[in-house]
């Protein structure tokens, strides 16, 4: 177990300060001619302050190029309203397209069940009795004047065609 008093403790830092600054000689030698091509003399604080510096410059320079470019949308977590209203605006559109589609698909299921004859006739009004029958037309009838009684009629659209064609006849 070693154990430190506070004179060695300010020994250690001290030694550590004059090693720091303890100068050293780095030479790169020409190996056919034995000159020396670069000479460059350092010390060990020069070269943490220079690695240190580096680090922190490219540090620096890859958060740049991460945060001011279309990089950082490959970061997890990075959501910001454009991209969020980006993904809603498509999952609307994806769900409207769905819904386009089955309705296309039972289109053509019926198409399909048409061409082949294979129509069902459950709802044949012909099986139902005069009771029934009666019952409708009552139904109907006060379905109409709940029209009448509040202006139904009105509320309807013209038909732009019948309108421009007052005048005209369909010739083939």
């Amino acid at each position: 177990m070693i154990k430190f008093s506070v004179g060695s403790i300010s020994k250690i830092i001290v030694q550590f300060f004059k090693k720091m600054n303890s100068p050293y000689k780095v030479s790169i030698v020409n190996e056919e001619t034995l000159s020396e091509a670069l000479v460059v003399h350092l010390t060990k604080k020069s070269v943490y302050i220079f690695l240190s510096t580096l680090f922190v410059s490219l540090f620096i320079l890859f958060s740049m190029m991460i945060l001011f470019t279309p990089l950082r949308y490959y970061i997890p977590g990075n959501s910001s309203n454009l991209q969020r209203s980006q993904l809603i605006k498509m999952q609307k559109l994806t769900d409207s397209l769905v819904k386009i589609n089955n309705v296309r698909e039972k289109y053509i299921y019926n198409l399909i069940t048409v061409a082949n004859g294979s129509i069902s006739l459950e709802n044949d009004t012909t099986t139902l009795t005069q009771a029934q029958i009666e019952q409708a037309l009552m139904n109907n009838n006060a379905q109409i004047d709940r029209a009448k009684k509040y202006e139904y009629l009105k509320s309807i659209k013209k038909d732009t065609a019948n309108v421009e064609n007052v005048g005209k006849k369909d010739s083939l």
